[in-house]
């Protein structure tokens, strides 16, 4: 990366540095509460949940529509970047911003489900795929916001893809390929978890690129 590109990356930890210290930490403490109990596991484990997808909203919201709004973007577009340049940059350092969250909660959740004795490990194979899912779920909301200029639709998206986590885990754990493991005392790792983790792989990639291809054809990023 060019020392702009590097810099402008920098600028977005550097502004969302509370945001993922406080999400990190958060998560970090629901983990804990979840390693209580049974209680504990249900209160635990949604606010592990609610932590990641509260994160992969404001980020992209704030990171790009209030930039928009305040026309600090214009400023941005000023540099030597073209449209494309700065959307890639700006997904760069969102994204970045987004992984050391999820990361962190997602090899906690791991490490929980390794290491409590009265978790299943056989429930390893659907928090995987899970944390995947949340992931793969955050690059939909980064690329509906790139893409999107009006507010209205980008909520839109937030509220589908919210939505789609609580489906996602109903249809998952259903899948007998899943759910039929869930409570064995060895995680399997079938067809089925492996087909899941590929698709999640795909919607991360289109996501992920598709802003860049639209925006490249643009005149203008705004």
């Amino acid at each position: 990366m060019s020392p702009l590109t590097t810099a402008l990356v920098r600028r977005e930890l550097h502004l969302n540095r509370w945001l993922i210290a406080g999400a990190t930490v958060a998560g970090l403490f629901s983990v804990l509460i979840a390693s209580t109990g049974t209680v504990g596991w249900n209160i635990g484990t949604l606010m592990w949940l609610t932590v990641i997808v509260a994160s992969g909203v404001i980020l992209p919201m704030y990171g790009i529509h209030t930039e928009r709004k305040e026309h600090s973007l214009l400023f941005a577009l000023s540099l030597p970047l073209s449209g494309a340049d700065y959307a890639r940059v700006k997904m760069l350092g969102l994204l970045l911003c987004f992984f050391l969250v999820w990361f962190v909660l997602s090899v906690a959740a791991v490490v929980l489900v390794l290491a409590a004795p009265t978790i299943p490990n056989g429930l390893l194979p659907f928090v995987v795929t899970l944390c995947g899912f949340l992931i793969a779920n955050f690059s939909l909301v980064l690329s509906g916001s790139l893409l999107m200029t009006s507010e209205a639709l980008v909520v839109a998206v937030v509220l589908v893809t919210n939505m789609a986590v609580t489906l996602f885990m109903f249809l998952i754990g259903s899948l007998p390929g899943i759910n039929t493991h869930m409570r064995g005392a060895e995680p399997v790792w079938n067809s089925t978890v492996w087909s899941i983790l590929l698709v999640e792989a795909a919607v991360l990639l289109f996501a992920l690129t598709l802003p860049l291809f639209v925006i490249s054809r643009r005149r203008a990023f705004i």
